[in-house]
């Protein structure tokens, strides 16, 4: 709403006028100076009450000296209660300086300001309505309580108290900026800019460039081209007053924003920099504008500006990184995350990020030591082990990547990408029932877990368990009909059984839609092609495959076998060697190689074979 996008809040304005303020009083009242700048708050705590003349010779009163030194002595306290920021204490201090001068405006004032400040409401109201019934020409009074009653939404009460104002003091500059926020919130905006034009022929308003700013958030907030135009030229009214006004440049820039005129608005802001800047506020908007835009070399130069004076300065330097992690420029981004890391070594996140950056440089020691000093309490933990053990997998350490996933399930047991990665590490090495029975209480705490449902109907295969895996593979194409990998295991598993091929093609070809350069689901489709006797589709399909998975052994024997059903024997010849070559299991090397002397002999078995995706897993 307007009087929260103002330069300055109406209600803090009145605020920081009044704090502190000086009021004369008639001479039996007492007088209060500001604390800060004298000494004159003098009262002894043990100066003793003398009783005085009434002066109708009849009844004796408490010293007036003694009264108004009392007040004055807890005046001040409250006064230095409120800068130390104890506005508790300051408002006993001044309720204690109502005591002795019950008839002072300035002492509800300044209780009516601290209740404010710890959001008591109803009482600062009370005193702020207390100060002006005492006194009703009391201009920092109304100033008061029209602020509070704008903070509480009162608007027709918060217009009454600065339209009384502008009625005793008519070119009070105070008061035209509040009944234009008020007006601007009940909508009644030509009100609202008359006002705000007021200011503007006020020969004591001396910043006339915040008029003009704020007939253009009135005109900004009403609809229509007429009012788009006259808000802009208000906003640049505003500008051309003061060339280096921030407010007004961010109000164009979001004006061409709205209009979808990026580059209009970049404009400005570039402008802006150029003239008035570095300015950090602009840097920092640009930058963003410029990573929207995947100008990362842009984004970084503004950030480059923020690194030196932000005061986030961590927030500055790891967006730095992360821009140089998406330019591919690993070994910067590593020092700058080093950098970071210095000065919060407790922070998990970006020893994350460094480790990550060392895996993408394949500097796997650094990595895995950056990951292990992840703790178990961290939200990157789980993927902190995961990713080490799959290094260690890659360098040949299986038994230390198994270790340390069984250590890290012992720590974290609702990680369920730990129970997927024991699942695969257990695969690899071969210790099938271990990893099924594993999965199947892993997936009675994660019932909805796409990823490790596929493990599981993947090992049923490896135990020879076919419906499980059809049965699996279906659930979790219930909880994710986009799940590419099991739509292809399935697909391939009915293909293998000479059933539901028309069903299972179907799912293959949805499968290659959603990743139509996946080598696997191609190997799929053409096998599944090849199944249906349509050898000269399964060739093409399959060479398709070959092209995009040219260092897989199945994939080559199944164009070997499409092939040879297409008569082009020497070509399957060659398909199988190649095939061979690429097989690390000795036996099933054997078996293709015994394709070839078939071949010879002029007949060709075809095994059945797992999925080319499967003998991933």
């Amino acid at each position: 709403m307007f009087h929260r996008i103002m330069r300055f809040a109406p209600v803090l304005m009145a605020l920081s006028i009044l704090a502190g303020c000086a009021t004369l009083q008639d001479s039996e009242k007492a007088v209060y100076y500001d604390a800060a700048f004298n000494d004159r708050n003098r009262a002894p705590a043990a100066f003793a009450p003398q009783l005085v003349s009434a002066g109708d010779g009849t009844t004796t009163v408490l010293d007036p000296f003694y009264m108004r030194t009392q007040a004055d002595y807890h005046f001040s306290m409250g006064e230095a209660y409120s800068l130390d920021g104890n506005h508790s204490k300051a408002v006993e201090a001044f309720k204690m300086t109502l005591l002795y001068d019950q008839e002072s405006p300035t002492v509800n004032i300044r209780l009516a300001t601290e209740y404010f400040k710890t959001a008591q409401f109803t009482e600062a109201l009370s005193h702020a309505e207390e100060a002006i019934r005492k006194d009703p020409k009391n201009i920092e009074g109304r100033l008061l309580l029209g602020g509070l009653y704008l903070s509480l939404k009162l608007f027709p009460k918060a217009i009454a108290q600065y339209e009384y104002i502008l009625k005793i003091q008519p070119n009070n500059i105070e008061a035209p900026v509040y009944l234009g926020a008020a007006y601007t919130e009940i909508k009644a905006y030509e009100k609202a800019v008359r006002f705000f034009e007021s200011l503007v022929k006020n020969d004591e308003y001396s910043t006339p460039y915040l008029a003009y700013y704020y007939i253009g958030r009135v005109r900004s907030e009403q609809k229509g081209e007429l009012n788009y135009k006259a808000a802009m030229k208000a906003y640049q009214k505003s500008l051309d007053l003061k060339p280096d006004f921030l407010d007004a440049v961010v109000a164009i820039s979001s004006m061409y924003l709205q209009k979808k005129q990026e580059e209009k608005a970049l404009a400005v802001y570039k402008k802006f920099q150029k003239d008035h800047g570095p300015n950090m506020k602009v840097a920092e908007i640009l930058a963003q504008m410029y990573i929207e835009r995947e100008q990362y070399d842009l984004a970084y130069e503004q950030y480059q500006l923020l690194e030196g004076s932000s005061e986030d300065v961590l927030n500055i330097k790891l967006k730095m990184a992360l821009i140089l992690i998406e330019r591919k420029d690993f070994k910067t981004a590593a020092v700058k995350l080093e950098d970071i890391l210095r000065d919060a070594p407790e922070s998990d996140k970006i020893r994350f990020y460094l480790a990550a950056v060392y895996e993408e440089t394949k500097d796997y020691d650094k990595s895995i030591s950056q990951f292990k000093k992840i703790p178990a309490s961290s939200q990157f933990y789980g993927e902190a082990v995961v990713h080490s053990a799959y290094m260690m997998k890659s360098k040949g350490r299986l038994n230390e990547a198994i270790e340390m996933i069984e250590t890290a399930l012992k720590e974290r047991k609702d990680q369920a990408q730990l129970y997927a990665m024991y699942a695969s590490l257990m695969d690899e090495r071969g210790e099938y029932k271990k990893a099924h029975l594993m999965l199947t209480d892993a997936i009675e705490k994660f019932p909805e877990n796409t990823q490790l449902r596929f493990y599981y109907g993947t090992l049923s295969d490896r135990l020879g368990n076919k419906d499980n895996v059809i049965s699996e593979m279906k659930k979790v194409l219930e909880l994710d009909p986009k799940h590419v990998q099991a739509m292809n295991y399935l697909a391939f598993t009915w293909a293998e059984s000479n059933s539901n091929l028309k069903e299972a093609e179907m799912m293959a070809r949805k499968a290659l839609e959603l990743d139509p350069k996946d080598g696997y689901i191609l190997d799929t489709l053409g096998w599944i092609l090849y199944k249906q006797g349509r050898f000269n589709e399964s060739v093409q399909v399959l060479e398709a495959a070959f092209k995009q998975q040219s260092t897989v052994s199945v994939i080559a024997e199944h164009l070997g076998d499409a092939y040879y059903k297409h008569q082009m024997v020497e070509k399957a010849k060659k398909m199988y060697q190649k095939a061979a070559t690429l097989e690390t299991d000795a036996k099933k090397a054997e078996t293709i190689k015994e394709k070839i002397t078939a071949i010879e002999r002029q007949q060709i078995p075809i095994d059945m074979r797992m999925p080319a995706s499967a003998q991933q897993q």
